[in-house]
């Protein structure tokens, strides 16, 4: 047998083993159904050795999936079945990847990697749908339970494609790992933070064991990878995080730990599969943003050298001139208009290439002056002659050897007592080289503008997150739309139900989660957009208040509201606005004690609006005061803190009322609680329309 071929049938060998050894590790935590597990890696394995090694490894997948599956239920035809619907699985979705995502490359750009994920979840349906149906078929499951084995076995395949795949197909395609040591000690403090927070929120410390919902704490862990290290690194501690999650749920810690164990691992996989997908899509683009601004460094650089060196030659042309003024190249002239005789400067004869006394008259002048410029010269001396008045004008010169040359000239003309000229006198100056100087000006000028026009494009690429706003909620929608069709299974079982409904949950928080990050990219960026129309501030403090009344009342406050009862009009963004004042009262019923009150008070004072919102909290740290209303700041940032969010909501306030021309401020009451004070201008509609 030829070598290739022994090589070839050792690959295919090695790969059967390893999608074995991973299907073992993912049946030892099958929990609905010994054959349905909702932790399988090796359908990411499959999808990657597709993409890598061609479609012609296909039966290493489905020796591998028979060999499993044989050991686990030892039904020879299930078997055969299942291990047919994982293959057909891995092939459809390494040929969608392929067709929709750029296969191999599908890391490289964030639209290519939510393709991806949404081609893990449509091509896991397949293996599910086979799966499920041969279990129930071969009396290895209860019809009853088929809706939690279907569900499980989708997600456990969606979520190993979206995990593991990105890893195998990252660190082969980039195997180099080339770190500079100040590099190595930044990766090393990753990988303790990382270590630190996932045992923490998922391990029986007490902030696992006690099961606070603070999965969100390894989001700025993976941001911080997505941005200093890239898809690769990403991909890594992705996988790490669910690892040390899948072991600590399964211990019963963590805020995803239920009763069942199956129902924990569902709830875990989907936060899971949403935050690796996220997080990729993020450092693809911060990937392609620093390889933008390389290449604009490079831009910048040559454009520098071009512009110095035009610089310098302009500087040369200069000291010509200079020079040239130095040595007088400027001559003089008189015209006694009476006797038609001039007088020129041995500098005039000079400039116009001749002998002294070879232009006696004004016509003989004339003879030299360029063809196309004799009328004008005409024109404005016959003009300076009628009303007296200084005159200037530029024009071109045919010197006796042939030399074009360009001069200024200036004079006056001296009238008589009876206000008839008789002489004019002036200057005339050799221009050409400064002609030379301002069209090379022009030019110059013209390749600045080409660099503003640059760095314009760079300032454009930096408010990238704008345009990933769409890419990153088009995959979440359709994770909704899948979950609530979980949910409105009519056969599926109450555990599933519960999953599907925890799982809509979490989407939605998720969802929630990148509108702020997205608000404040936008902001970033300055596209945060508003839509002025004539606007009733009580109408959007009352909807703000309807929708935080579930919560407050879950918590016993209670809301005094005292100038809402005309309205009070303006001109602004009323889902803008009403983003803000959510967002205060939000952040007041939080901070409320319990069986507390929020006041709300609305007030027209002059050509402005206050709204003003009191809590009956503990009030705000002084010495945060200051950093209120930053990005990302939170007087309590301990992973045990009792207030969840990314501290988002008051700096998009901010951002939005400043918007408006309006400003928010923060303080403490004397008696007791925070004070947040909302200032906009009272324009009229009348006036705006």
């Amino acid at each position: 047998m030829a070598e290739p071929q022994l090589k070839r049938l050792g690959v295919l060998a090695a790969l059967t083993a390893i999608y074995f050894i991973a299907g073992r590790f993912g049946l030892s935590l099958a929990f609905v159904n010994e054959s349905a597990s909702a932790v399988w890696p090796p359908t990411g394995i499959a999808v990657a050795a597709l993409l890598l090694l061609g479609s012609g490894v296909w039966p290493a997948i489905a020796v591998g999936a028979f060999l499993v599956n044989l050991a686990t239920s030892g039904v020879v035809p299930s078997s055969v079945t299942i291990a047919a619907g994982n293959t057909i699985e891995g092939v459809v979705a390494a040929r969608l990847a392929v067709r929709f995502a750029r296969g191999r490359a599908a890391f490289e750009h964030p639209a290519d990697i939510f393709r991806f994920a949404l081609a893990a979840v449509v091509a896991s349906t397949i293996a599910a749908s086979i799966g499920t149906t041969s279990l129930v078929a071969a009396g290895l499951a209860q019809s009853g339970e088929a809706a939690s084995v279907w569900i499980t076995w989708w997600l456990g395949d969606a979520v190993g494609t979206i995990l593991v795949a990105p890893l195998v197909l990252l660190w082969v395609r980039h195997p180099r790992i080339d770190w500079t040591p100040g590099r190595a000690s930044e990766a090393a403090g990753l990988a303790a933070c990382l270590a630190v927070v996932s045992v923490a929120v998922f391990s029986g410390l007490p902030v696992g064991a006690r099961r606070y919902p603070l999965e969100f704490l390894v989001m700025p862990v993976l941001l911080w990878a997505a941005f200093r290290f890239g898809a690769r690194e990403t991909a890594t501690c992705a996988v790490a995080v669910s690892a040390v999650a899948v072991i600590g749920t399964l211990r019963g810690f963590g805020p995803f730990a239920r009763s069942s164990p199956n129902e924990s691992l569902l709830l875990l996989q989907a936060f899971v599969g949403v935050t690796t997908t996220v997080m990729l899509a993020v450092a693809a683009e911060v990937a392609r943003r620093k390889a933008a601004e390389a290449e604009m460094r490079v831009l910048n650089d040559l454009l520098e050298r071009r512009v110095a060196e035009r610089t310098e030659e302009l500087t040369r042309t200069h000291d010509r001139l200079t020079e040239a003024q130095q040595v007088a190249h400027i001559g003089s002239w008189e015209w006694d208009v009476t006797t038609n005789t001039l007088w020129w400067s041995d500098e005039l004869y000079r400039i116009y290439g001749i002998d002294r006394g070879a232009a006696p008259t004004y016509e003989a002048f004339l003879q030299y002056v360029h063809l196309k410029d004799r009328a004008l010269i005409e024109s404005a001396v016959r003009q300076a002659m009628a009303d007296g008045r200084p005159f200037a004008f530029d024009h071109r010169i045919v010197r006796p050897d042939g030399a074009i040359r360009v001069l200024h000239g200036a004079g006056r003309v001296v009238m008589d007592e009876a206000g008839r000229p008789i002489r004019m006198m002036g200057t005339g100056h050799d221009i050409t080289e400064r002609k030379r100087a301002e069209e090379a000006r022009e030019q110059l000028i013209r390749e600045q503008a080409a660099r503003r026009e640059a760095e314009e494009a760079s300032r454009a690429k930096d408010r990238f997150l704008a345009t990933l706003s769409h890419e990153l909620r088009t995959p979440l929608n359709a994770a909704l739309g899948w979950a609530r069709l979980l949910m409105e299974l009519p056969d599926a079982g109450e555990r599933a139900s519960r999953a599907a409904q925890a799982i809509y949950r979490n989407l939605l928080v998720q969802t929630r989660l990148v509108s702020d990050i997205m608000d404040v990219s936008r902001a970033a960026a300055g596209t945060l957009g508003l839509e002025r129309a004539p606007v009733d501030v009580v109408t959007v403090v009352q909807a703000a208040i309807e929708t935080v009344r579930a919560g407050a009342a879950a918590r016993g406050v209670s809301f005094r509201t005292t100038g809402i009862d005309e309205p009070v009009p303006l001109v602004g963004d009323a889902q803008r606005l009403q983003q803000v004042v959510w967002n205060v009262l939000d952040n007041a019923v939080k901070f409320s004690r319990r069986d507390g009150a929020v006041e709300i008070a609305v007030r027209r004072d002059g050509n402005r609006v206050e709204i003003a919102v009191a809590d009956s909290g503990p009030g705000i740290d002084p010495a945060f005061l200051p950093h209120v209303f930053e990005e990302f700041r939170q007087a309590d940032d301990s992973v045990t803190r009792t207030h969840g969010g990314l501290g988002l909501g008051l700096a998009i306030a901010r951002h939005i009322v400043e918007q408006h021309g309006g400003t928010i401020a923060a303080a403490n009451r004397p008696e007791g609680g925070a004070l947040f004070t909302i200032s906009l201008p009272a324009e009229s509609p009348a006036a705006a329309a």
